[in-house]
């Protein structure tokens, strides 16, 4: 049993849905695969746009967007099913039905909640796994595609759905497992889920990564891969660093170190389900299917690249200084007040820095979180708050990265590990 997981861009249009298709043919010879799918490059981007343009009443714009979201699909379709477009194109035509009528509501009410965000952009994964499915079928594949809100159970948290273990397993081994008697590739979503009352969920940003990591841990899979438009896990981000460096092996420590401080591969929850299990993740290049790529395994098992220096940027964070207005020294009773209320308001704390009479917090910067936060804290606190900054971490850092950060708001060092926030170049 394998488990792969399919970005957007790998099916941004019929060309990549056939080259993913060859992809799950060569391996499902051997195997049997469970494949999740992203929703179609841009959709979820576009889907967000489309509610928002509901929302605020904009009805020909918002139509505009529908249209333009319905014809891209019935292109992929008619691209990839010349003969039988219009067979696919009704089963298409279900979920847009249903998205419409979402839309008439955002409209009628101008309301767009988070239960209602879930609601519309689960369709984006509902969309590519109807014609991802559909496709490898005429292929010549025996296949199924079990709808993932029936199986991923999580709380009512929308956006950010906490996942129910123990109901998820059950589910898996009650829907999953039997498809595979008469099923060599299952295909379902990432990212969506619904909690336990039915009610549509997601996993977070990028959660079709975590997605592929639970079904894994639950079939107790030989191996995941993630199949990218990059040829491994680089030490950075080539869009901001230069002359950077393919890691061809990484313990699943330093992947979730990687992860936490912002490096944006990997969905940051995807790596534990997969340590517990002892299940091997291998991030590789569809568009080169037999370069090695990087595995992330067991640290004994690996030969990490210790020398190479990882450098991870976290963009839109912003710096919280909080003082005791009574001047009172920053005690256990102190710190507890601040960090209750940074949860309850859902505050993301990537670095803290304390002294003796105050706290300062590096926090990624969602206004409306910022803002809860800090009217949360007033009556007790003073509290200053300085934005447009990022932050840096760097692994395995060397006195280059030392000199880089000279000039750094904020710097700490914890181990290998070199922190430091900057303002962000305009």
């Amino acid at each position: 049993m394998l488990v792969m997981k399919f970005g957007g861009t790998s099916v941004c249009n019929p060309e990549g849905v056939k080259n993913v298709t060859g992809i799950v043919q060569q391996y499902a010879a051997e195997n049997q695969l469970l494949v999740v799918v992203s929703a179609i490059d841009k959709t979820t981007f576009h889907l967000e746009v489309l509610a928002r343009l509901a929302r605020d009443y904009k009805e020909d714009e918002t139509w505009k967007q529908f249209r333009k979201i319905r014809n891209f699909h019935h292109q992929m379709v008619e691209g990839l099913f010349p003969e039988e477009a219009l067979s696919v194109r009704e089963q298409v035509a279900i979920y847009f039905d249903q998205i419409e009528r979402i839309i008439r509501g955002i409209l009628l009410l101008g309301e767009f909640p988070l239960r209602t965000y879930d609601r519309i952009v689960a369709f984006g994964e509902l969309l590519s796994t109807c014609i991802v499915s559909q496709y490898l079928h005429r292929s010549g594949m025996r296949t199924a595609c079990p709808d993932a809100r029936d199986i991923v159970k999580t709380d009512a948290s929308y956006t950010k759905g906490k996942v129910i273990w123990s109901l998820t397993q059950k589910n898996v081994d009650e829907i999953v497992r039997p498809l595979f008697i008469d099923h060599d590739v299952v295909v379902t979503q990432g990212f969506i889920s619904s909690s336990t009352e039915g009610k549509v969920t997601t996993l977070g940003r990028e959660g079709s990564d975590y997605s592929a990591s639970i079904f894994a841990a639950w079939l107790h899979a030989g191996s995941v891969t993630f199949w990218e438009d990059v040829a491994g896990i680089l030490n950075g981000d080539p869009r901001i660093e230069t002359n950077t460096i393919k890691l061809d092996a990484l313990s699943y420590k330093r992947a979730v170190e990687m992860t936490f401080y912002g490096a944006s591969v990997i969905h940051p929850k995807t790596i534990k389900p997969l340590r517990n299990a002892q299940i091997p993740l291998y991030v590789k290049c569809f568009n080169d299917i037999d370069a090695p790529g990087t595995i992330i395994r067991e640290d004994s098992a690996v030969e990490l690249n210790e020398e190479i220096c990882s450098r991870i940027v976290k963009k839109a964070q912003a710096l919280i200084q909080v003082s005791p207005q009574d001047f009172s020294f920053m005690d256990e009773r102190q710190l507890n007040r601040i960090f209750s209320q940074g949860a309850k308001s859902g505050a993301e704390i990537n670095l803290v820095q304390i002294s003796a009479i105050s706290l300062t917090l590096c926090v990624t910067n969602i206004r409306s979180v910022i803002g809860e936060f800090e009217s949360l804290l007033l009556d007790d606190f003073q509290v200053k708050i300085q934005e447009g900054l990022i932050l840096r971490t760097y692994i395995n850092f060397g006195e280059k990265e030392h000199l880089e950060v000279a000039n750094a708001l904020v710097v700490q060092r914890a181990g290998n590990k070199l922190l430091a926030v900057l303002e962000a170049e305009s």
